[in-house]
C-alpha cells in the first residue's frame, strides 16, 4: 500500500520541452507521466491523440531513466471517449481536418506489453475509449470522482481494443456481460469492488499515490520488468501448461544469470539498496559477468 499521507501539491516537472497539442507529459522522478490535455471536450480521443500518447510512450520507454509510466487526464475527465467527428464523417462523408497519423493503435496488447510499466490514474469519466484503453495498462487506480462505461451497445457499437477477451480476464464473465451488455456507467468504488480498480483515493491523493506506485515498481531492473511483462502476457495467451512450464523455468535460468540478479545478491550480502539504475558501475558489472569475474 503506498502512502495516504503524501503530499498532494505533487511537483512535476517538463520531460524534454516538446510541445503537443493534445497531451502534456511531465516526470516525477523516474516515474513519467502523459495527461490527456483536451478538456473542453473532456478529453476526447482523436488521431493527434493517439499518435502524441505513442510518441510519449516511446520517449519514456527509451529512456533508462525512466522505470514506469502514468496516464491520466486533465480537468473532469480521464477520456469520454472516441472524438464524435469521426464517427459522423463514416455517413456524412465530411473531411476531416488533417491529424497526425501513428503507424500502429495507441494500446496494442503486445505494444502495451512490451513497454514499461504503465498505470492508469483514472481522474474522472473514462468511456468507450477511455475505459477500452485503461485495461491494457498494468494497474489501474481512481479517483473518487472516477466513472466507468463500456457504452457500446447502447450507441450501437461493439467493444472494441480486443475488451471483450481482456475485461472477463480482469473481473470475470459474468461481471464483463453486464458492464458490456447494459452499458451502465459505473462508480469508482463499483469497479473496485468488482477487481478493475486496484485503489480508489480523493482526487488531491490519486497523483501523488499513483507516482509513489510507480516509483515503486520502477525502483526494480528494467530489463527484468520487461521480461516479466512480456510473461504475463504469453501466459495469459497460453493454453498448454508444458508451454508455460518452460517458459517460466527459462526465464528463471536466464535470470539467474544476469548482472541485475548479481547485484540484488551483493546488496543482500553487503545490506544494502540495490543499485540497479547506475549505469556506470551497471555496465562495469555486466562486464564481470560476462568475464566470469562477479563472484
Amino acid at each position: 500500500m503506498t502512502d495516504s499521507r503524501l503530499d498532494p501539491n505533487l511537483a512535476t516537472e517538463d520531460y524534454d520541452g516538446t510541445e503537443y497539442d493534445t497531451i502534456q507529459v511531465e516526470r516525477v522522478g523516474r516515474v513519467g507521466i502523459v495527461r490527456y490535455n483536451r478538456p473542453d471536450v473532456l478529453n476526447a480521443m482523436n488521431q493527434t491523440m493517439y499518435a502524441e500518447w505513442i510518441e510519449a510512450y516511446d520517449k519514456f520507454n527509451a529512456d533508462p531513466s525512466i522505470g514506469a509510466v502514468i496516464t491520466t487526464g486533465n480537468g473532469r475527465a480521464y477520456s469520454a471517449g472516441a472524438d464524435v467527428g469521426g464517427f459522423e464523417s463514416t455517413f456524412t462523408g465530411a473531411k476531416m481536418a488533417p491529424q497526425k497519423k501513428a503507424d500502429h493503435a495507441p494500446f496494442d496488447p503486445w505494444y502495451m506489453a512490451d513497454g514499461k510499466p504503465a498505470i492508469a490514474a483514472v481522474n474522472g469519466v473514462a468511456i468507450g475509449i477511455g475505459f477500452t484503453s485503461i485495461l491494457w495498462h498494468d494497474i489501474i487506480l481512481a479517483s473518487t470522482e472516477a466513472r466507468f462505461s463500456a457504452r457500446f451497445a447502447a450507441i450501437g457499437l461493439t467493444p472494441e481494443l480486443n475488451s471483450s477477451w481482456m475485461l472477463p480476464k480482469l473481473i470475470g464473465m459474468q461481471r464483463a456481460k453486464e458492464m458490456i451488455l447494459t452499458g451502465r456507467i459505473w462508480s469508482a468504488e463499483e469497479t473496485r469492488d468488482i477487481g478493475l480498480v486496484r485503489h480508489v483515493y480523493e482526487p488531491d491523493q490519486l497523483l501523488p499515490q499513483a507516482v509513489a506506485l510507480g516509483a515503486e515498481i520502477a525502483n526494480n531492473p528494467a530489463s527484468t520488468l520487461k521480461v516479466i511483462k512480456r510473461q504475463l502476457m504469453e501466459d495469459a495467451l497460453s493454453v498448454d501448461l508444458t508451454t508455460i512450464q518452460r517458459r517460466s523455468n527459462e526465464n528463471f535460468a536466464d535470470a539467474r544469470k544476469t548482472p541485475e540478479h548479481r547485484e540484488a545478491l551483493y546488496a543482500i550480502r553487503e545490506r544494502r539498496p540495490p543499485r540497479y539504475h547506475d549505469g556506470e558501475y551497471m555496465a562495469e558489472l555486466a562486464a564481470k559477468v560476462e568475464r566470469g569475474e562477479a563472484k
